[in-house]
């Protein structure tokens, strides 16, 4: 599982044309680092702040320079 950090996600880009191919990865990965509630709906399973701040730098991570200036301000993941 300590691979998992080393593999290379394509990029969300700017157009969003790869959308659906990167939120596949991103739902892979946050379920394997068992982060997927961090997505989802909190009614049933409270996420910390650590796990929510392991997935947004993640994601943020993952997505075009132009997307992260946009979503800057943004801290809730379901947004972006």
């Amino acid at each position: 599982m300590s691979n998992l950090n080393k593999l290379d996600f394509t990029a969300l880009e700017v157009s969003r044309r790869n959308y659906l191919k990167w939120v596949q990865d991103v739902k892979l990965y946050l379920t394997a680092k068992n982060l997927r509630p961090v997505i989802e709906d909190e009614t049933d399973n409270p996420v910390g702040e650590v796990e929510k701040a392991t997935a947004m730098i993640f994601i943020r991570r993952r997505i075009h320079d132009t997307l992260q200036t946009k979503y800057l301000e943004d801290e809730d993941l379901r947004a972006l």
